[in-house]
């Protein structure tokens, strides 16, 4: 065997190598982009939830005397807050191999 064959061989199985461990970085990456994804799902839903009855109790409570300014407010942070909750449906839909209705049914049982 010559040198030029041998240099060429341990080039070719450090190529191996390198790909393989390349291959095991993406996925793991990609793991943690979907638990994150899923993290900031379920935390603009909790938001959204807590925003909801915040508005609904400051309704009952201050029925009498409503100021418009805080409704307006709590209205504004309700839309920024939906918004963020889309966004978060949208990295989800990217991040996931299959983003069917019966996927999205499967999830929400879970």
């Amino acid at each position: 065997m010559d040198l030029g064959t041998f240099i060429g061989i341990i080039i070719g199985l450090l190529g191996l190598v390198v790909g393989f461990w390349q291959n095991r970085q993406k996925v793991q990456f990609q793991k943690i982009i979907k638990a994150n994804n899923w993290f900031n799902f379920q935390r603009t839903n909790n938001a959204s939830g807590i925003l909801q009855q915040a508005i609904k109790v400051y309704k009952e409570k201050h029925s009498a005397n409503i100021d418009m300014d805080v409704i307006d407010l709590l209205s504004r942070a309700d839309a920024f807050e939906q918004e963020v909750y889309k966004e978060s449906i949208r990295q989800i839909h990217f991040s996931e191999p299959d983003f069917t209705q019966k996927d999205i049914e499967k999830w929400e049982s879970d």
